[in-house]
């Protein structure tokens, strides 16, 4: 280890305890719209074995998600788990201040690599001691701070985890009250919902959020009235007034031309989009954020909609694959081409994987490759089917896709060791050395590329750290240098950029992020 490095590590060592067990073993070979404006309106994360972490990102409700008494004084502390539990330090937010941290959340990409969406969700979603309050912040200003993690984990299309977040806070706070609402419409469960909408302390200034829970309580009069009122205030545009006007009253008791008036600009509302869907006339979501997609996921639209839906949520991290396995295999596909071929090659896959037949799986894999690399689905793949396959003796081509598989898993380690590196290839070793956390050059690897150059970089003899790396972390800002790090990993595809924070990673004891993210990154075909 460079002296720079092991210089770090030995700054760190008090403050990143929880990431380094007092058993630990050395590294050593072992084991469309990017923002939701109407908003605004697990693996591991230490080093291998140092603490087991069910992954708490599943996009589902009842999948393991957990909540803790609460610190009534210090809401923006909730959280689903203990920090512990991913080896992570209760004061990891330091001294950065709310709004600090609050702007870089913001700033985190949701277009990256697999595992770094995970890293970011569970920062978003663990609970750390809540932050110190911004210097100009007003004793009665909204939490920001908890407000960028709602918002980010909305646009990351976690929604089941932001409504957990939201209801172990059960707090009073309007534009947390709106949140809710707004999510509680996207899942389905407006009717829990909307009541916290019509608490009357304080009172909800949203007048659309206001007519559609009264009208949903039965209170038609009252829904009226504040319609009327909100329009003739200017509170809302023609267009929400004339919508609301129709829910409320049907087509009928709405002017012709006020039903073809356009929609405001801009993306569109949860309201808005239930409201239609109500009035008849429902939007597709694909054109939509990805949280839209969890409308689909409600059984009340068809097969391939629902499919659909799914793989964006997987794709952005915010559902478990299993779901989406159980709509691939749920029936027989009807029809051919585009999606319908992906579920057709997946069933084939899956038949001859559960029937253990190893010539049929090697061909159902070589065939549905393809589809799920242009689907950017290959970690969920490597989810479904890497250990059956890596236990089959296959040919060589879908052997070598196996392996890419395996790479791609939580097993990762286990498989680049199973390797005989007396037959591997230059590509092979180079793989295997990264997921072994090794030189790779030095275990006879090679691999093309710019980006293959700064990972060999990273796990060489000389790692280089961005400069004043060693000063922001003993100014106990680690939190705030994690989530620099996702934002400059999540960018378009820089190797310098790669480098660095692969080996901030490393050093500030993330090693199993550090290697799955090189690993992703040589694997998968992402642009940023």
């Amino acid at each position: 280890m460079p002296r720079f490095v092991a210089g770090i590590v030995f700054l760190l060592g008090a403050a990143l305890a929880p990431l380094t067990p007092a058993t630990a073993q050395p590294l050593v070979p072992a084991g469309p719209l990017s923002a939701i404006d109407w908003l605004r309106g697990a693996d591991s994360l230490s080093q291998p074995g140092a603490y087991p972490v069910t992954p708490p990102t599943q996009g589902e409700s009842g999948t393991g998600i957990s909540v803790r008494a609460l610190d009534a004084l210090r809401p923006e502390a909730v959280g689903l788990y203990p920090a512990a539990r991913v080896g992570l330090p209760a004061g990891l937010w330091g001294a950065s201040s709310a709004a600090e941290l609050a702007r870089a959340i913001a700033d985190l990409p949701t277009d990256s690599l697999p595992v770094l969406r995970e890293l970011a969700l569970r920062l978003l979603l663990a609970e750390f001691d809540a932050p110190l309050p911004s210097a100009d912040a007003a004793p009665d200003a909204s939490p920001e701070f908890l407000l960028a993690r709602i918002d980010k984990l909305a646009e990351f299309g976690a929604l089941d985890q932001a409504a957990a977040l939201l209801d172990a806070l059960d707090s009073a706070e309007p534009e947390l009250r709106l949140r809710r609402f707004q999510i509680g419409l996207l899942l389905g469960d407006e009717h829990d919902s909307c009541p916290a909408i019509l608490r009357p302390d304080p009172v909800i200034t949203d007048p659309g959020a206001l007519v559609f829970c009264l009208a949903r309580a039965g209170d038609w009069v009252a829904a009226d009235n504040t319609l009327i009122g909100a329009t003739e205030q200017g509170r809302l545009g023609p267009y929400e007034a004339a919508m609301l006007a129709h829910f409320l009253h049907g087509e009928d008791a709405v002017p012709d031309e006020a039903l073809y008036l356009p929609p405001a600009p801009g993306p569109s509302s949860a309201l808005m989009f239930r409201v239609l869907e109500a009035n008849g006339e429902p939007t597709q979501t694909l054109a939509l954020p990805v949280a839209f997609a969890h409308a689909d996921l409600r059984g009340t639209v068809g097969w391939r909609a629902q499919i659909e839906a799914a793989e964006r949520l997987v794709r952005a991290g915010a559902l478990s694959p299993n779901r989406l396995l159980g709509l691939y295999t749920e029936r027989r596909a009807a029809a051919s081409g585009g999606i319908w071929e992906r579920v057709r090659l997946v069933q084939q896959l899956d038949d001859a994987v559960h029937a253990g037949d190893a010539a049929a799986s090697g061909r159902a894999l070589t065939a549905a490759w393809p589809q799920f690399v242009a689907g950017e689905l290959e970690v969920a793949l490597a989810s479904f089917y890497a250990a059956p396959l890596g236990q089959m003796a296959l040919n060589p081509e879908p052997r070598a896709i196996a392996f890419r598989l395996g790479l791609l898993s939580d097993s990762y380690e286990t498989v680049a060791l199973a390797i005989d590196t007396a037959q591997a290839d230059p590509e092979t070793l180079f793989l295997a050395a990264v997921a072994r956390g090794l030189d790779p050059m030095a275990a006879g690897g090679a691999m093309p590329g710019e980006l293959a150059a700064a990972v060999a970089l990273v796990f060489g003899p000389d790692t280089a750290l961005p400069e004043g790396l060693a000063e922001r972390l003993t100014q106990d800002r680690l939190g705030a240098e994690m989530l620099a790090v996702l934002t400059r990993l999540g960018g378009p595809g820089d190797p310098r950029a790669l480098a660095e924070g692969l080996a901030v990673l490393r050093v500030i004891g993330l090693e199993d992020v550090a290697r799955r993210a090189a690993l992703q990154g040589l694997l998968l075909d992402r642009r940023g």
